[in-house]
């Protein structure tokens, strides 16, 4: 260890010699000592024997640049991007982009890291690791097993929604306990699809059904379908929309009514008889608020995937309940009653001249047939190309979520009802269990001119199609008294059985 002030003096040969020696020395030790040179040059390195710091002078030699720690101990060495911080850093010649790692092994990169390899390993076990196996796909591996992975506009295996449930029930068209078609239809109603209602009026006749004819490759088998086979004498309250209402209870996570307030992203699949401007439509039940949104078709009878967003409601309310919360109304025609405003594209109190502005008039022909599948409502706003995909459900979980609003119970001819028992001439008595626990106390529905019969002890085939329920005090079941003249003696058990090929009978707590 010394330091010099690397001077020779002119003098005699001996002391040239040792004031070479020990300038000699010096550089040998880098200027080691317990403090600084006493005499120092711009770029003179300096080892600290006190702090293990190895230093260079800067270009003004006015100050030491700490360029690393050497550990005399373990016989490393420590990198420092300061004096107080232990980083390695690696700057490029533009001062600005660098390559940092921490103490304790922290990395810090700028721009990009470049691997040049297939595999950045995560953890101490390596079973938790970022690869690159094959070209352009990334590859995602927790606990040794690839759980997702990541290719040109595709990111498999993670579904980025904040609603774990659809929130539409029965968004493929896949249920329809009630019918596979009715015809003439002219007015409001709910035939066909399960938890699927149409708004009409002026809008012509039209039958509607369950179809296969559906969006190739997307994974759905039906589609609800509508014909015109009368078309509409235009006026100005002519209107026909598609609705699905959705339970408040059900939409709490939209944290309507505060600055939390969630946005909506619809999507659907169409096939239109129309080009051009259509409009979509939330309704807040609640508080009679609602905002529309116009999408356009670009092919008419094409199946076109639309993608739509709709804004947070910040002061809207929505009730904590099992009633209306809110409806999803997808139109089709829209008299001056529901044009002659401006298209309400923000939350505000429902106005009937803005609801349906701009909407074409798919109803002028018999030519017409409108088709919808696919329909999922997504908290968060997304694009075509982020949006989650369609979450299908299995048929009996999708049949379930619509015995909430409705269950069919009896169709067609010699089908059980229910068991029985003979109560008086005039009276039968029965139990009927709900599969499962109903929106609300139901009401009973019964297809015109359905007839039903009972086989009891002592009195075979008595035929009788009145019916008045009396509901239990929950929605999982009720008593019915089916009123008939019947004989035989109070007590005799039996059963209840369809009597008719149009037998329908079922039970509704649609909102």
């Amino acid at each position: 260890m010394s330091q010099n002030d690397f001077t020779i003096a002119n003098q005699t040969f001996p002391n040239t010699r040792a004031d070479i020696n020990s300038a000699l020395q010096a550089l040998a030790s880098t200027s080691s000592g317990s403090s600084a040179p006493s005499t120092t040059f711009a770029n003179q390195l300096f080892y600290n024997t006190t702090s293990n710091l190895l230093q260079i002078r800067n270009e003004d030699n006015d100050a030491f640049i700490t360029i690393a720690e050497l550990d005399q101990s373990n016989d490393t060495v420590e990198y420092f991007k300061s004096d107080s911080v232990r980083t390695a850093l690696i700057e490029f010649t533009d001062g600005d982009d660098a390559l940092a790692i921490a103490d304790g092994g922290a990395l810090t990169v700028s721009t990009s890291l470049d691997m040049n390899g297939t595999e950045l390993i995560l953890d101490a076990d390596a079973d938790t690791s970022i690869t690159a196996d094959t070209d352009d796909r990334i590859d995602l591996r927790v606990g040794g097993v690839d759980r997702a992975y990541i290719t040109n506009n595709t990111i498999g295996a993670i579904i980025n929604r904040k609603n774990a449930e659809s929130i539409i029930i029965n968004g493929d068209m896949q249920i329809n306990q009630r019918a596979t078609s009715k015809t003439g239809i002219t007015s409001t109603t709910i035939e066909v699809q399960d938890r699927w209602s149409v708004v009409m009026g002026g809008a012509g006749t039209w039958t509607q059904t369950s179809d296969t004819d559906v969006p190739t490759g997307q994974g759905f088998s039906k589609s609800m379908k509508w014909d015109c086979t009368t078309a509409r004498s235009l006026v100005a309250g002519s209107i026909f929309y598609i609705r699905q209402t959705i339970e408040g209870q059900n939409l709490q996570m939209l944290k309507y009514g505060s600055s939390n307030a969630e946005t909506l992203t619809l999507s659907f699949w169409l096939k239109s008889p129309k080009t051009g401007t259509h409009i979509a439509q939330l309704y807040g039940a609640d508080d009679n608020r609602s905002v529309s949104k116009a999408y356009t078709v670009s092919s008419a009878n094409t199946w076109e995937k639309h993608v739509i967003n709709f804004p947070a409601d910040t002061t809207g309310v929505i009730d904590n309940d099992n009633g209306y919360g809110m409806g999803l109304q997808l139109w089709f025609l829209a008299g001056t009653t529901y044009t002659s405003g401006t298209l309400n594209t923000t939350w505000n109190t429902y106005a009937n001249a803005d609801a349906g502005v701009g909407q074409v008039d798919c109803a002028d022909s018999t030519s017409n047939n409108i088709l919808l599948t696919g329909v999922q409502l997504e908290i968060g706003t997304y694009d075509s190309t982020t949006i989650p995909p369609f979450q299908h459900e299995s048929f009996g979980d999708n049949l379930a979520r619509c015995h909430r609003y409705f269950f069919r119970k009896v169709s067609g001819n010699d089908k059980s009802f229910s068991g029985g028992a003979y109560y008086s001439s005039s009276i039968i008595t029965t139990h009927v269990d709900f599969p499962i626990e109903m929106r609300t106390a139901p009401s009973l529905v019964q297809e015109t001119g359905t007839d039903f019969y009972g086989i009891f002890a002592g009195n075979a085939f008595d035929t009788f199609n009145s019916f008045t329920a009396t509901f239990s005090a929950g929605n999982t079941g009720l008593a019915l008294d089916c009123n008939a003249n019947v004989s035989g003696t109070q007590g005799d058990g039996g059963r209840i059985k369809s009597n008719n090929a149009s037998a329908f009978l079922g039970f509704s707590a649609e909102i």
